[in-house]
Formats: structure tokens, sequence, C-alpha cells
């Protein structure tokens, strides 16, 4: 903790995360860790130590709080104490946007308000400015004008795709036998972020209060074509893997009518993230590449499984 305060450039006390106790979660909070943000607090539904992901964290000495961002009262008591917050996310990650999402985030706001915080970072969405059309993007950037209005010191991270969807289940098994089935064209750039560094980079900002409040930034680590993808696949497996321009309207075929409206925003519009002057200049040394990620998370190991991702 000491450690923490002779870093940092204000007097911040504890972090609060919210949002990180859920899918990937866990490797936000290894991201503080390792940038020496050791006093968090985190805040749960139930602390149930039988629950691995809490376990982890309890091990790890943060502090787990008993709240419900759907109850303004558990908020208070959850926010006492706290200089600074991290927002991974209001809602569970799921295929549908959840309405909840907005509302929970307006408590969120009030209750950091009443509680006097010094500094609140969200994990928004790229392109959350730009009139994207996407309901999910654009809900993102409702949560923000949310934090805006209520008066509070922010800084937006504005995340782009996370590398971990890749491992989910409808896309890693085919990847792993050699094939990438993917709705984008195989020399259109995307741009990737890893949970992990999310953690590192909001550990970063909020070491660095002054520079960073009032920011908002385009968050990617690596930027690679669909086709160099598939190269990255393939070194990592030892097999050549092969992308596929799977079509788009099949999304509209299974009814994820979303998915097909996302996948057309990355097609003819997308992320415009910096990479190379953040990785260089703003955040040297704190985003990992696509390659780096294969081999950190044992991408090869078909044994492993996204919820394998929480203690990578």
């Amino acid at each position: 903790m000491s450690n923490f305060r002779d870093r940092t450039e204000s007097s911040t006390d504890k972090v609060l995360l919210i949002g990180v106790t859920g899918g990937t979660g866990g490797n936000v909070v290894k991201g503080f860790l390792e940038q020496g943000v050791t006093n968090l607090r985190v805040i749960t539904r139930e602390i149930d130590l039988n629950r691995p992901t809490l376990a982890k964290l309890n091990n790890a000495g943060v502090e787990l709080v008993k709240a419900n961002l759907d109850d303004e009262t558990s908020l208070i008591a959850a926010f006492a104490g706290i200089s600074a917050i991290y927002c991974h996310a209001t809602s569970a990650d799921s295929a549908k946007i959840d309405p909840l999402e907005v509302e929970r985030a307006r408590r969120v706001a009030q209750a950091a308000k009443q509680a006097d915080i010094k500094h609140f970072v969200y994990n928004s969405a790229g392109g959350a400015d730009r009139n994207s059309g996407i309901p999910r993007i654009e809900q993102k950037y409702q949560v923000e004008k949310i934090l805006k209005e209520a008066g509070l010191p922010t800084t937006m991270l504005r995340a782009c795709l996370f590398m971990e969807e890749f491992w989910k289940k409808y896309t890693r098994p085919s990847i792993l036998k050699g094939s990438f089935p993917f709705s984008i064209q195989p020399d259109k750039p995307l741009h990737l972020i890893t949970t992990k560094d999310m953690g590192r980079v909001a550990a970063y900002v909020i070491k660095h209060p002054t520079k960073y409040i009032g920011q908002e930034i385009e968050l990617a680590g690596d930027v690679l074509t669909p086709k160099q993808m598939a190269e990255a696949f393939s070194q990592a497996q030892g097999i050549k893997v092969v992308h596929k321009e799977t079509p788009a309207w099949i999304f509209l075929l299974l009814l994820q009518k979303e998915l097909f409206d996302l996948i057309q925003w990355y097609r003819k519009k997308g992320y415009q993230a910096d990479v190379q002057r953040l990785r260089e200049e703003e955040f040297p040394g704190l985003l990992a590449t696509f390659s780096e990620f294969l081999a950190e998370t044992h991408w090869s190991n078909a044994e492993l499984t996204y919820e394998s991702l929480r203690s990578h």
C-alpha cells in the first residue's frame, strides 16, 4: 500500500472496482495489481468464497464488499473511504444489451458524487463519440454522459474489441481446427485490446490523475487484419489457419440483428485507436500484442476454455 502511495501524484486511498467479478474481470484486477495498485475494494452481490473468482480476489488481498447496483442504499457503504473508481461494467457480458446498464450507471454516478470521488475511470466503447448507431456502443456513450453530467472527474477509456472474444465457444473450436470464420474483409484493420491491459491502463491513469482527468482515449494494444490474425493463430497453433470471410447475413438468419449491425459497423467504419502512439508514447510497456496474448493465454491448449481465462 505504501508503495502505491509513493508512486502516485495524489493521496489516493482505496480504489473501488465495479463489474470485475464475472467473465474475465479477474484479469482487470490482475492488471491493477501488476501496476502496484493494491489497495483495492471490489463490489460483489454475494460474498461467496466458494466462487473461484471471489476466492482468488480474496487471496490477493482485495477487499470484497457486498453491494448491489440495483440498490442505492447498499452503495453508500461500498463507496465510503474511496478516492477513485474504475467501472468495468454496470451489466453482465451478454448477447443482448441490458437496459439496466443505464439505470445502474445513474445510481453509481450519484453514489460517487455523494462520496466525493476524486477520479472516475470508465470502460466505455471505441466509437462511442462517433454516432455509431450501434445500440451497445450508444448505451456506453449514454453512461459517459451520465457520469459527466453528475460532475464527476472522469477518464473515459474507450475499449476496442477484446481479444478474449476469440476464446468464446462460437469462435475458438473452429480456429483450433484451422478455419477462422469472421465476417470482416481479409484486409480490414481491426483494433484489439486485452482485459488485463484495461486494468493496467486504468491503474496507470488513476496514478496520474492530473494528466488524465477529462481525457477520452480510444484504447487498443494491437491492430491487425483478419488475414494477419489468421497468421498469428497459425504461429501459435503450429498449423495453418485460414481466414474465411463468412457472409454477415447469416446473423440475420440466426435472428441476431444486433450482431449483424455491429459487424456491418466493423466492415464500413470500425475503430480508430492510434495504436502506435498508445504503445510508444502514452502507455509504453502496458499493452500486449495479439501474438503475446495468444502465448500468455496458452491459446493452442485445446483443454482450456473461455472460463480458463479467469486464471491466466
